[in-house]
């Protein structure tokens, strides 16, 4: 896989071999002050330009939950979770803020779960609950 999440990065992203570097760097940024959103393409859906969706990630604040966003043709989906209780939940990517329903967040676990199986599939995720969402 690859992602992005930093200025940093450069066209190519940051290569993630296998599911405890995945891991890793999600419970890292998870624990991280700031609210990331990273984008994950799997490496070979990258050989289409555009590829043929977007999955984002969002985690951090020092909180053990998080968002996941899908979208493809068919529309653009995010996690439903409980309700968190937040006036309003927003995650950055790469210095600009997306908002996202405040029930949206979902246990990092099961996040977690949700990228390995996004990582195998290249769908959305069976394993949350969704939401539509109209941007």
């Amino acid at each position: 896989m690859r992602a992005w999440y930093d200025h940093s990065h450069d066209e190519d992203g940051v290569a993630i071999e296998d599911d405890a570097a995945l891991d890793r760097l999600l419970t890292t940024l998870a624990a991280e002050p700031g609210a990331s959103l990273i984008a994950l393409f799997r490496a070979a859906d990258l050989e289409e330009f555009p590829p043929p969706y977007e999955f984002l990630v969002g985690v951090g604040g020092g909180a053990p939950i998080g968002v996941v966003q899908y979208s493809d043709r068919g529309g653009l989906w995010v996690s439903r979770g409980e309700p968190s209780g937040f006036d309003t939940l927003a995650y950055s990517y790469m210095g600009t803020p997306t908002e996202y329903p405040t029930d949206a967040p979902i246990p990092l676990p099961c996040l977690l779960a949700a990228v390995h199986e996004f990582a195998v599939t290249g769908m959305r995720p069976t394993s949350v609950a969704w939401q539509d969402v109209d941007r």
